[in-house]
């Protein structure tokens, strides 16, 4: 049985498997240099291998001499290559003592290039047999060593200080498990690396006659090396196994609030989704989703927001969170909310995308039967305040209509005298026109109020809408025989509201303060109407009547739905009227008084005088 041949021919099997293993490693990951260092010095000891069998059997010194030229290469790749993987595997090593190796290397390598037979003999004259593992073996004989041997010596010997400073690096470091690899790593490849070394220098020198023997130390040092990459294997399988737990934990908790997990690789464009994602998004459950189809999974009118957003998203990094509607093959539309996070290099560009995404169609369906219930809520609202206030519109209208009536009368009676009284006749066309407008006036308002429609937000004028408001009603409140008073002044600064909306609550207040007066049998039946700049920036407007006040028992109760003291009211005009401010961004509330009712609510002023007013309205 040849041992030489089974040892050698295992030695450069299992350096062939490693050297596969490792650069499959690294193609997978570009940034693993380390790999890609052992795996370099494993196709070495592969190659040197191969050379150093064929040399063990050479019939002439021509032919050894040969062997030992193309050894050259396979040293050079197991010195750099193992000198690289310690320098980039453990961060330990002078960068000054690894280029000087690798510099010395180069330099024999060049020389034996140029040398006949090789850099390490000037002359081979003959060979000889030596018994070896049971077998005869070919060693050379009678030679001479050559000139520019001390350099191979001179990279030995850095090749020595090199893993004795990495050795000495780790000692000092004392991290977790440096002293684990001085142990069980660095000083097998030190001892036998520095043997292999020491024993073909005096073979060279024709101090002992032995065979050249690199390949089985070198393959000790490259066992312990992948010894300790399998430790990182089988702890990165062990931290991939924990990692699947805990994303099925994660994912489990992520379908429990019916939201799918997903992220996108940038650099290598794979989108990994959760089942409940790719349902969610309408893809296949086994299908490679890319991040296009996302962009035509959405619906068309959405596209190009979707992209603007992810755009942005990418450019500038951090969260994100983005509503769209999803068109699927069935036609139906079904709204999605996704959020994350985008993750950046150091370069700016986009590295790893991931974040949640949520099926939010009933949701935003119940969000649009909630608005529209509102508008109808307000719609109703105003509609039953148009009727409570039925008599008072009438009698603003018979005033005018009555005014033109007896003003044409006027004017045909003027027709028929000779000669025409021209000036008599141009004062009632002008009275008919301004009772005309006024008539006009009072319809457009009351057509106004019956539109339904959104919020229009304009400039308006707290003193001019309660005047509006109170003109208004002035005709019911002389009926019922209350007294308005109105205390707004015309200085007040603009707010930024809808003017139909907010007169609509002002007149609602106004209204309940009206009939609270007229059921309360007191004496003196006054609404007052009072405007001011609060401290917070707000135009604070109060309506206070002189009513009974409001039962102890509904004052934090009045704002809601279909609550009320009236006998025949509906219980939705305060409420709808607080939706209508907070719409706004104001609050409204109520209070009792030493006498009646007061209610307060607050509108934002304009942005550019809301500091201004504040200040002003701050006690110095």
């Amino acid at each position: 049985m040849s041992y030489v041949t089974i040892l050698w021919s295992s030695c450069a099997a299992a350096a062939l498997l490693l050297a596969l293993l490792h650069g499959l490693a690294w193609i997978y990951d570009r940034r693993a240099y380390a790999n890609l260092a052992f795996a370099f010095a494993a196709i070495s000891l592969c190659g040197g291998a191969a050379v150093e069998l064929g040399a063990l059997r050479s019939d002439s010194a021509d032919q050894w001499g040969n062997l030992i030229w193309w050894e050259q290469f396979a040293v050079f790749g197991l010195v750099v290559g193992i000198a690289v993987f310690l320098r980039l595997y453990l961060r330990a090593g002078r960068l000054g003592l690894l280029a000087s190796l690798i510099v010395a290397r180069s330099l024999v390598l060049l020389i034996n290039l140029a040398s006949d037979p090789n850099v390490n003999f000037e002359r081979i004259d003959s060979i000889r047999q030596i018994p070896f593992l049971g077998e005869q073996v070919t060693v050379v004989g009678a030679a001479v060593t050559g000139p520019y041997q001390w350099l191979a010596l001179t990279a030995v010997a850095l090749f020595t200080l090199f893993m004795l400073d990495v050795g000495i690096t780790l000692v000092r470091r004392n991290g977790p498990g440096d002293r684990r690899i001085v142990a069980m790593i660095l000083a097998p490849v030190f001892l036998s690396i520095t043997l292999s070394s020491l024993l073909t220098q005096i073979v060279i020198w024709r101090i002992v006659n032995l065979p050249i023997l690199l390949v089985p130390p070198f393959a000790i040092a490259l066992t312990a090396m992948a010894f300790e990459l399998s430790r990182d294997v089988l702890h990165a399988s062990r931290l991939a196994r924990d990692l699947r737990e805990s994303e099925r934990r994660l994912d489990l908790a992520a379908s429990a609030a019916g939201a799918g997990l997903w992220a996108w690789d940038a650099a290598t464009g794979r989108v990994w989704a959760t089942e409940r994602a790719r349902t969610t998004m309408g893809f296949e459950p086994n299908s490679d989703i890319d991040v296009t189809d996302v962009l035509r999974s959405a619906h068309s009118d959405d596209i190009s927001e979707v992209k603007a957003a992810l755009e942005h998203a990418l450019k500038r990094g951090g969260q994100h969170a983005l509503q769209f509607r999803i068109a699927s093959p069935t036609g139906s539309t079904r709204w999605v909310f996704m959020s994350g996070t985008v993750d950046l290099r150091n370069n700016g560009a986009p590295e790893l995308v991931r974040g949640v995404v949520r099926d939010v169609t009933s949701q935003h369906l119940a969000e649009l039967e909630v608005s529209e219930l509102r508008q109808k809520l307000a719609h109703a609202g105003r509609v039953t305040m148009l009727g409570q206030l039925a008599s008072a519109l009438a009698h603003e209208l018979s005033q005018p209509l009555s005014a033109i009536q007896h003003n044409i009368e006027t004017a045909q009676i003027l027709l028929q005298r000779d000669p025409l009284d021209m000036r008599l006749l141009r004062e009632i066309i002008d009275d008919v026109l301004r009772d005309d407008r006024r008539a006009a006036e009072v319809l457009q308002r009351l057509r106004t109020w019956l539109k339904q429609g959104r919020i229009n937000m304009e400039i308006v004028s707290i003193n001019e809408l309660a005047e509006d408001v109170v003109a208004l009603i002035r005709a019911d409140a002389i009926t019922k025989h209350v007294a308005i008073d109105l205390s707004v002044p015309g200085t007040l600064p603009p707010v930024r509201a809808d003017r139909v909306q907010l007169s609509q609550v002002l007149l609602n207040l106004m209204m309940n303060g009206i009939e609270a007066v007229t059921a309360h049998s007191g004496a003196q039946r006054r609404i007052s109407v009072e405007a001011r700049v609060g401290a917070d920036g707000c135009c604070e407007i109060s309506v206070t009547d002189t009513g009974p006040g409001i039962p102890p028992d509904q004052l934090d109760r009045i704002f809601e739905p279909f609550v009320t003291a009236k006998p025949n009211g509906m219980g939705i005009g305060l409420s709808i009227s607080r939706s209508i401010v907070e719409a706004h961004g104001g609050r409204l509330w109520a209070e009792n008084g030493a006498r009646g009712a007061t209610f307060h609510f607050t509108v934002p002023l304009q942005v550019a005088e809301a500091a201004q007013a504040a200040a002003m309205a701050t006690p110095a």
